[in-house]
């Protein structure tokens, strides 16, 4: 990096913590701080274990510590899905990523939320789009990341550029049955102990405990 665009950058950096509207608990937290020791991190559980909500609060806080200058957020659909949805790239995505811009407005609201997607300080693409992108100075979740094929998860991953980092929210109890044996989730499950990337599974339940009752349950057989 050139050395006054690094100068610059580090008097944007924010000495204080950022508050949002909730808070982490311990597991999301040790998360947190594997999201800041790498460029690159994995953050698995089951349905309810708040993936995505910790995935969108560490997200929140950085940019609002003035670390990087946009969110991304992309997800893997079907194939083309795209095409027969009406309006804009943005409104076609929209139901697909409504579980993150429902955090996002969780965490600090929807008026800022809203504010910052007009702004494109949050921006929203598909994973059938990336292959030219690059992310720069940017954090990306991508998230469902379970329901890619190895190929899908190879090219958004190597669409970050220096100074970037990417959020995995997956889970291996969650894959699509259309993608079902050619989940990547096998694959980049085999970097846990690798040491190249942070990887957390959560294990709390965030929705009513009654559920888990009752899938286990409904599965025991």
């Amino acid at each position: 990096m050139h050395e006054t665009k690094k100068e610059n950058k580090e008097k944007r950096v924010l000495k204080t913590e950022p508050k949002l509207k909730v808070d982490l608990n311990e597991e999301q937290k040790e998360f947190v701080k594997l999201f800041y020791e790498y460029d690159v991190c994995f953050l698995h559980g089951d349905f309810g274990s708040g993936k995505s909500l910790a995935a969108v609060h560490t997200a929140l806080t950085a940019f609002r510590k003035k670390q990087f200058n946009n969110i991304w957020i992309t997800r893997p659909m079907l194939k083309n899905s795209l095409a027969a949805l009406p309006g804009t790239l943005e409104e076609k995505m929209s139901p697909y990523t409504f579980p993150i811009t429902q955090n996002m407005e969780v965490c600090q609201g929807k008026e800022t939320t809203d504010k910052m997607l007009k702004e494109g300080l949050i921006k929203i693409m598909p994973i059938e789009v990336a292959k030219g992108c690059s992310f720069i100075d940017a954090v990306v979740i991508v998230d469902e990341y379970q329901d890619m094929s190895y190929q899908d998860f190879r090219t958004i991953l190597t669409r970050l550029s220096k100074g970037s980092k990417m959020i995995f929210c997956g889970s291996k109890q969650q894959i699509d049955k259309q993608i079902a044996k050619n989940s990547c989730i096998y694959d980049t499950m085999k970097l846990e102990d690798s040491g190249l990337v942070g990887y957390k599974t959560l294990t709390s339940n965030h929705r009513n405990p009654v559920l888990t009752d009752i899938i286990k349950f409904l599965e025991k057989e």
